[in-house]
């Protein structure tokens, strides 16, 4: 359960390797944690190569019972009904920079940047990695933190490119939003505007 409620989704195989334990034995227990109304399947992830597919499970809206996701919402609500259209881009800047640690300070080579911004990400429970790319390197989250609350507040996507700017010290855009990667993880894509 720890595990899903840090990685968002999983399948059996998935958490057999982060526990050192056979998937079957870990389905085992996700069909008992499932009866219990505790794990649900979302979705079934192709089968690389020969294979039935994997079910991804996911922790349900009960067993993660906590109401931050409620407090959040109603605090940005709030926040935002008192900031003008024009300011919001500030707010959201702002907001970054204090997510992320006071005493950060970007690197001069540009591979030193991304592996820093990548560890101060994952800090931050984004599941993130960088690849390079022949266009331009790309940032990647394999989770999002404010899943509980996104689909009220889309703007909290401002802020994932404003921090990841600010980590990279460079423009940001961001390519996919929520995107199934080939494995069927959901993910977000952000690209450098320039090095």
């Amino acid at each position: 359960m720890d595990y899903l409620l840090h990685r968002q989704i999983a399948s059996a195989i998935d958490i057999g390797h982060a526990l050192h334990l056979t998937a079957a034995d870990i389905r085992h227990h996700l069909a008992i944690l499932e009866a219990e109304g505790i794990v649900e399947v979302t979705r079934q992830r192709p089968s690389i190569g020969r294979g039935r597919p994997s079910s991804l499970y996911q922790l349900t809206r009960q067993a993660s019972s906590n109401n931050l996701g409620g407090l959040s919402s109603a605090l940005l609500v709030d926040t935002l009904q008192s900031i003008r259209d024009t300011e919001r881009k500030v707010f959201f800047n702002r907001l970054a920079r204090r997510l992320i640690d006071n005493h950060y300070s970007p690197a001069r080579r540009a591979s030193q940047r991304y592996l820093q911004a990548i560890q101060q990400l994952n800090r931050m429970n984004y599941q993130a990695r960088w690849e390079a790319h022949s266009d331009a390197p790309r940032v990647i989250f394999s989770h999002c933190p404010y899943a509980a609350i996104l689909p009220e507040h889309p703007e909290l996507c401002v802020v994932d490119i404003e921090l990841v700017g600010i980590l990279l010290n460079s423009p940001i855009s961001q390519t996919a939003r929520l995107q199934p990667n080939p494995h069927g993880i959901p993910e977000c894509i952000f690209i450098t505007d320039n090095l």
